[in-house]
């Protein structure tokens, strides 16, 4: 049932990148506006890992977080994320967001 085990786990071992290593590969500020929308209720990926990538990617990246949010954002709060996405959007647009 399961070929080559020793060599799959190897494999997928050598996919992660570790904390310090990442650093160095996202350590650039990118020319570009980066915007993350987190669940605060993330159950599979921590807040504290969303505050890391944001100083990570660099000065242009902003961070909201969804209260009351999961993982899946666009489903559990569909309204708030679209909401916030249209609004970032907008900006990046120079688009009047007063009937947004």
């Amino acid at each position: 049932m399961f070929k080559n085990r020793k060599e799959r786990s190897e494999l997928l071992e050598s996919l992660v990148v570790p904390d310090k290593d990442a650093i160095s590969i996202t350590n650039t500020n990118y020319s570009q506006r980066i915007h993350i929308l987190w669940g605060e209720e993330d159950r599979i990926f921590s807040l504290e890992l969303a505050k890391t990538m944001k100083t990570q990617l660099g000065t242009k990246t902003t961070l909201e977080y969804i209260k009351n949010g999961g993982h899946l954002l666009p489903l559990e709060k569909s309204f708030d994320y679209n909401r916030r996405l249209k609004l970032f959007l907008a900006s990046v647009n120079n688009i009047d967001t007063s009937n947004l």
